[in-house]
């Protein structure tokens, strides 16, 4: 059964935290007409009519990003400091506080959304672009003083900015496009050892078909230690094909679950579990969308049990543990661990759709 906290709400992107109160509140986004409402609902009572107690937090007017209205925010972990990117405004708000302005980036600069707090929520990190598409830069922000530095530039779609939760000093990107036409989706930067970004998974050396990469993205850092967990694709043309973490250390990336149908990961604090949606039946064979009619299942993934490769798709150390669907943004499945790790959420979509919670 899918325990939906709250119809029509979602969660937040899977790279930014949506936790606060040590955990014990989750915040969604919900739409209306005129309005976008962030939200927070007690989740831990398995019984789904207990009260969730929703609280709105922030009302926002709405912001239309490629055609849709979408609205996604990132949380302070140590002092639930909220920073969102509303209609180019850069906004950040401290728990229980209004949102106010921090940032408005110079003229012919466009902000992304997706954005990314320091644990103390003093500083944030975000994407920008030129509006003419031939700059995509890298920012960090002083939140007490507005004060914006601009940390890298490429001339290709640089985006999905967020800290490594484990050294807040790296700071990932993606190198954004078609998965099965980008070779080096997953980057990083530091200040001191990568100051122009550096490349983190080499997707021909790890590929089994000499001369093609394997299609990756949808990465999550870990908080356990300096790596990334990536998908690799069903629908990329080589393998080996399912989770890698790679690490901007050095160290030789490894795959550690195999799997045809995996879309979007998390990886649980201590490093022990991952979690995955799919495109398509896990259960049926085939890789990426084919037969997929619509299914997205998500799956619980012992990263000890397949170390190496071993099992996956459903099988060995994964198991399902919600069966869903996949529309559009943002009501991909989305599945992210509860801090403690002690329960999964996803966006669902069936008869009623929202934000669920599956208690592990």
């Amino acid at each position: 059964m899918n325990d939906v906290l709250l119809p029509d709400a979602h969660l937040t992107y899977p790279h930014c935290n949506g936790f606060l109160e040590g955990g014990e509140r989750v915040a969604l986004t919900r739409y209306d007409p005129d309005a976008v409402r962030v939200v927070s609902v007690r989740w831990r009572d398995a019984d789904p009519d207990a009260d969730r107690d929703e609280r709105i937090l922030h009302e926002l007017a709405p912001d239309v990003i490629g055609g849709q209205n979408l609205q996604w925010f990132d949380i302070a972990r140590d002092t639930d400091r909220l920073a969102l990117v509303n209609n180019n405004v850069l906004l950040a708000a401290d728990a229980g506080g209004a949102l106010e302005p921090v940032w408005r980036p110079p003229a012919g600069l466009i902000p992304d959304h997706l954005v990314s707090l320091t644990p103390d929520g003093e500083r944030i990190v975000l994407g920008a672009a030129a509006e003419d598409g031939s700059v995509y830069s890298v920012w960090e922000v002083e939140v007490s003083t507005g004060a914006a530095t601009c940390l890298l530039e490429k001339t290709w779609w640089a985006n999905h900015v967020t800290r490594s939760p484990f050294d807040e000093r790296w700071i990932a990107f993606s190198h954004e496009g078609t998965a099965t036409q980008t070779p080096d989706r997953v980057w990083a930067l530091h200040p001191d050892k990568a100051p122009n970004g550096v490349c983190v998974l080499d997707q021909y050396a790890v590929s089994d078909a000499p001369g093609v990469f394997v299609a990756v993205g949808h990465e999550r850092w870990a908080h356990h230690d300096l790596a990334v967990l990536a998908v690799a694709y069903g629908d990329s043309v080589a393998g080996p094909r399912g989770l890698y973490l790679a690490y901007p250390d050095g160290r030789p990336p490894r795959l550690v679950a195999a799997g045809e149908r995996y879309w979007h990961c998390d990886i649980s604090r201590d490093g022990r579990f991952a979690v995955v949606d799919t495109t398509g039946p896990s259960d049926r064979p085939g890789r990426g969308w084919q037969d997929a009619d619509g299914v997205s299942d998500v799956l619980l993934v012992d990263l000890a049990d397949l170390a190496d490769g071993g099992g996956g798709g459903g099988g060995g150390g994964a198991r399902r543990i919600a069966r869903t669907t996949g529309p559009g943004h943002p009501w991909h499945p989305h599945p992210v661990f509860s801090p403690d790790g002690s329960a999964v959420f996803y966006n669902h979509c069936g008869e009623v759709r929202g934000a669920a919670v599956v208690r592990l």
